[in-house]
């Protein structure tokens, strides 16, 4: 049996600086939105997120926000690959 591998193409070009401070555009953006989510949520459910998750031990709540901060992450990286 083959085994077919795959290799990334060689560049010369390394990281340009365009390109580096595109990726901490990106990730700021993405820090930015997920505080904003978290005081959006906090604001209209009226919740104090740390006491919900860290003393109250709500799994249902962490994991809304774990899917709230996973639809910020697709939403920026379909961003960036379009």
């Amino acid at each position: 049996m083959q085994q077919l591998i795959i290799a990334p193409a060689e560049t010369s070009e390394g990281l340009s600086p365009a390109a580096v401070g595109a990726t901490v555009a990106y990730a700021v953006l993405g820090v930015v939105l997920l505080v904003v989510f978290t005081w959006i949520v906090s604001a209209i459910f009226r919740l104090d997120f740390r006491r919900e998750l860290l003393e109250d031990h709500n799994p249902a709540l962490g994991l809304a926000f774990a899917g709230g901060a996973i639809a910020i992450a697709i939403i920026i990286g379909a961003t960036i690959l379009s």
